[in-house]
């Protein structure tokens, strides 16, 4: 079947010489399931350039089952990751627009071709009514990039609205419209800046600290990702996830922090025999004690809205910051501690467990599950590993049930924050 879709393949694409070069052989194997694919991939620059279906999806050894039943190759980029894959190519962003995120917005993943841009021929050589549309949403576009990048945040605001007349509903001028909006009022009520650095996509602060409490938080910016692991029965199936921009804190709450809110320490490692216990991540807390810290938190700082994380937003920060596992210890050390991974959190993976929200249920994972329940019926969830656990369970898709009654002196908390009108 492969030779044969392979043949057919090098029949409609006969000046390539497609058939003699390893990415169409290979391709002819995916375009047993996935013909059209293929088909848009050997009409672009992607098989011009060599780059075959393994560059983006891995070997795809061993295909998975989602939620639907369906196969999966080893990855499926997507939003945020596919853009990351096309600037390992495209290092200097869209030609075009020199943007280097949201690439999909404008072209289709396999054949790199806009797949708004209307297909209708010209009339004696004018625009229809659709082209002359598109050309000017896209002409608001460069030019609201063009003066984003000069740092005209109101001008460049106006110019994506523009954007929006021609093409309503359009989700990549409407971010950067938000974006806009942020950079020209960056202040979030409850947080103070930390610097003054913005992640490009969403024109938020990478990072802020707790208003009043000094706790540092950092930005997640939100994506799709494959979510849960074959390694573990409670992980699986693995399916498609997706978490929406929202802030992490850098650090697991400390006995310091706890204090300040709480005005009592539970943990167990504290005293004399432990110098840096301020320092230290707070334990022996309850998944119904970190909700009291919360409550008591949103009461002290303007704006509230600060909760646990759910599963899913933990297990996205996780695999996206790339923490390398701990060596087992006989107690938890001070947060500060470690070094910071990829998206400037530490200790994702080890020193203490980390309530999450979210009910234990069974995948595919549901938003629902503890955003909207915050009392304290139902196991709830524990990420992350402590630091008396062995390697094979410090990982970012392992997931751990407890009673919502219980301390323990290793699973503690991390705190979680929305954005507001993020998407």
């Amino acid at each position: 079947m492969a030779l044969l879709i392979a043949s057919i393949l090098a029949i409609l694409f006969p000046l390539a010489g497609f058939a003699q070069q390893e990415p169409f052989q290979e391709a002819g194997v995916c375009a047993r399931c996935h013909v059209i694919s293929v088909v848009e991939w050997g009409m672009s620059g992607h098989q011009k350039a060599s780059t075959g279906c393994t560059a983006c999806h891995g070997p795809s050894a061993g295909h998975i089952r989602d939620e639907r039943n369906n196969v999966l190759p080893d990855r499926v980029p997507k939003g945020a990751a596919a853009s990351a894959l096309c600037t390992e190519c495209h290092q200097k962003g869209c030609p075009k627009t020199a943007a280097n995120a949201e690439c999909q917005t404008c072209h289709q993943y396999h054949a790199l071709v806009d797949p708004k841009k209307p297909a209708t021929a010209s009339v004696a050589g004018r625009p229809t009514e659709s082209e002359a549309r598109w050309q000017a949403f896209a002409k608001f576009m460069e030019q609201g990039e063009r003066l984003a990048q000069m740092g005209h945040w109101i001008q460049a605001r106006v110019a994506f609205q523009n954007a929006l007349t021609e093409e309503p509903g359009d989700q990549r001028a409407t971010r950067r419209m938000q974006a806009c909006e942020r950079r020209s009022k960056p202040d979030l009520s409850g947080f103070e800046m930390v610097e003054k650095e913005f992640d490009p996509g969403t024109g938020l602060a990478r990072r802020v600290r707790v208003a009043g409490f000094n706790i540092p938080m950092v930005l997640v910016p939100g994506g799709e990702f494959e979510m849960g692991s074959d390694r573990y029965e409670a992980a699986r199936p693995v399916h498609t996830g997706s978490v929406r921009p929202f802030y992490l804190g850098e650090f697991e709450i400390t006995q310091a922090e706890w204090l300040a809110v709480m005005g009592a320490n539970p943990s167990a490692h504290q005293g004399d025999s432990y110098p840096d216990a301020a320092r230290m991540p707070v334990e022996q807390v309850s998944w119904e004690d970190a909700q009291a810290f919360v409550r008591s938190l949103n009461e002290k700082v303007p704006g509230g809205g600060f909760r646990l994380p759910t599963e899913a937003e933990w297990e996205f920060a996780a695999r996206n910051g790339r923490a390398e596992p701990e060596t087992p210890a006989p107690f938890p050390h001070a947060v500060d501690q470690s070094r910071a991974d990829r998206l400037g959190l530490h200790d994702t993976l080890g020193n203490i467990w980390e309530w999450c929200s979210s009910l234990s249920r069974p995948y595919p994972f549901d938003p629902s599950d503890g955003r909207e329940s915050t009392d304290g019926s139902g196991l709830r969830i524990l990420r992350g590993g402590g630091y008396a656990d062995p390697a094979d369970l410090l990982d970012p898709a392992f997931r751990h049930a407890e009673r919502p009654t219980r301390r323990l002196p290793y699973n503690g908390l991390r705190l979680a924050r929305d954005v507001p009108g993020a998407r």
